[in-house]
């Protein structure tokens, strides 16, 4: 099996069987990433250590996801060190798929994190 890696520019990621899945959105609260992975989504880190795909949904998976508002004030500078899994929903290409990827990045602010919200519907394929 392969890395995933994202492809398309980052507008994509490859997974460890080369199946392409597409960008839907930025930024889930926790309770989003819940319901999607009950609700059968794939979740996955991304950590500078490399990838783990299929993750169990456990508190180790989201010790360090934290609620848009909790990331604002750590971006605020008084914790500079603070890295925090940032979440992303992605569709599988030709597919109904979901996978929620958890990427260590650094705290967001308030704004960046409304401009990388989109709207989105899930179960995808459903109107």
């Amino acid at each position: 099996m392969k890395e995933p890696e994202y492809v398309e520019g980052g507008d994509a990621i490859s997974d460890p069987d080369g199946h392409r899945w597409d960008y839907v959105t930025g930024w889930l609260e926790p309770d989003e990433i819940r319901d999607l992975v009950r609700g059968g989504a794939v979740l996955a880190a991304d950590e500078c250590a490399g990838w783990r795909w299929g993750i169990p949904l456990d508190d180790q998976a989201m010790e360090r996801v934290v609620t848009a508002e909790r990331s604002h004030k750590l971006a605020r500078g008084k914790y500079p060190e603070a890295v925090i899994m940032a979440p992303t929903l992605w569709r599988r290409r030709g597919g109904a798929d979901a996978l929620v990827v958890l990427a260590e990045e650094v705290p967001k602010r308030r704004k960046i994190i409304a401009e990388m919200r989109e709207p989105y519907r899930f179960p995808f394929g459903e109107s």
